[in-house]
């Protein structure tokens, strides 16, 4: 299983990597692809009352709204006809249809967040974007090969058994450490790399558990097979969900 791990990654880091290199529409693409690929990881866990057409239109119409400049007149007026669709396509479904709200999660977990890989990248430029997959990775690294050695306290066994204290400690770890490299490589402050990868390090763990959370729920080990030893896109990518909109939000208020 390391292997495999380690062998995606090694593949599949470049793949990310190079695209995020050139911005634009290249990396617009990439993030559409992964989003695509998660709405159907999705659809295939949601169960009963799926409704694939609104996911589908309400998230690639989100897309739409995100690449052509979002502001808050566009942001409210997808929000209230995305809602109109869903309440109208829920209504005409029958009996006790609205228990498909589900749906709705579909559309603001995975289009709504992972959107801001491509918000962090435009408004704030590459180094930023490197700086929140850093965070995120090396998080995930510390934590599972610091769990792994000296794990002991289960830190949500009810979520994710596997998971323990000592090893969310090491993620902590790993995230200040990366931050203050971070910061003499581009010259930020330091105090401040370190300060925001404590916080986003704690957001790509909690990023995890909502993940595991969501798995458990509906009774499936991973999301989908497209990454070997990973699962799915949002087994591979669970940590950014909430990684990438805090540190939009960090940037947006403190830079």
């Amino acid at each position: 299983m390391l292997a495999q791990r380690i062998l995606t990654a090694v593949v599949g880091i470049p793949l990310l990597l190079v695209p995020l290199y050139f911005g634009g529409m290249v990396w617009r693409v990439l993030v559409l692809l992964i989003i695509i690929a998660g709405l159907v990881e999705f659809s295939r866990i949601s169960g009963p009352g799926l409704y694939l057409d609104y996911l589908l239109l309400s998230g690639l119409s989100f897309l739409a709204v995100t690449y052509s400049g979002i502001d808050g007149t566009k942001l409210l007026f997808w929000l209230v006809f995305q809602l109109l669709y869903y309440l109208i396509r829920a209504t005409f479904s029958g009996m006790h249809s609205f228990s498909s709200s589900f749906n709705i999660l579909g559309v603001l977990y995975v289009v709504v967040l992972y959107s801001f890989l491509v918000l962090v990248r435009e408004e704030f430029g590459i180094v930023w974007t490197l700086y929140g997959l850093a965070i995120t990775w090396l998080t995930d690294t510390g934590a599972y090969f610091g769990g792994i050695r000296y794990g002991m306290r289960r830190l949500a066994p009810k979520i994710s058994p596997k998971k323990s204290v000592e090893g969310a400690l090491f993620g902590l770890l790993a995230a200040a450490l990366t931050g203050g490299i971070f910061a003499l490589a581009v010259g930020e402050s330091p105090v401040q790399l370190v300060l925001f990868g404590l916080i986003l390090s704690v957001c790509a763990q909690l990023g995890d558990l909502v993940e595991s959370a969501l798995k458990r729920e509906r009774a499936v080990k991973d999301t989908g097979s497209l990454l070997p030893g990973h699962g799915g896109i949002l087994d591979r990518f669970d940590s950014l969900i909430i990684v990438f909109p805090v540190l939009f939000a960090l940037l947006t208020l403190f830079s």
